[in-house]
């Protein structure tokens, strides 16, 4: 009996970093935020949105990807605007400061965004994602133990911002 042996395809660092990339991000950031909260959901320019000050209460959601690639997806945004997309992930019902659903649906969207972004890329089909993991507060850093790309988008709902970034492992083969 003849067997077929199909060469895994590869999403190499040029297609990570490239245009079409960004724009498979920003399909499944629209989809998600109109779809699922009622959100418009418009990109803007990195350069010109202020990074968060050190007093600044936000949050940030990773969830890892494993298999033919490996890295993460991080979404940064205020704690005021996690209350937002608590808010409308609870059908509009008021969400007070400290409130688990916060976390839980910052959580949730990060996973959505991942999964979306993900699902259109073929060569993806086998990574795997990891929980989400969400950290608060006012001064704190991601690090990645490894060598990474990655690629950053900013998004405006309302007055709030997004900020979306998808770090691939740089593992030297491609």
């Amino acid at each position: 009996m003849a067997t077929t042996t199909v060469e895994p395809t590869t999403f190499s660092v040029h297609e990570f970093i490239s245009e079409e990339n960004l724009n498979r991000a920003d399909r499944s950031v629209t989809e998600v935020f109109s779809m699922m909260f009622g959100f418009e959901i418009k990109v803007v320019d990195i350069a010109s949105v202020e990074p968060p000050s050190s007093e600044a209460d936000e949050r940030t959601a990773i969830v890892g990807f494993s298999g033919s690639m490996r890295g993460s997806c991080q979404v940064q945004i205020s704690t005021h605007a996690a209350r937002s997309i608590a808010s409308a992930m609870l059908g509009g019902a008021p969400v007070e400061e400290d409130d688990d659903s916060i976390d839980d649906a910052l959580g949730e969207l990060c996973n959505m965004l991942a999964g979306g972004w993900k699902n259109d890329i073929p060569a993806l089909s086998d990574c795997a994602l990891s929980p989400p993991t969400v950290i608060s507060g006012g001064d704190y850093k991601v690090r990645l133990s490894k060598p990474s790309v990655k690629v950053s988008r900013a998004y405006q709902f309302d007055t709030h911002i997004v900020r979306l970034t998808l770090h691939r492992e740089d593992t030297g083969q491609d």
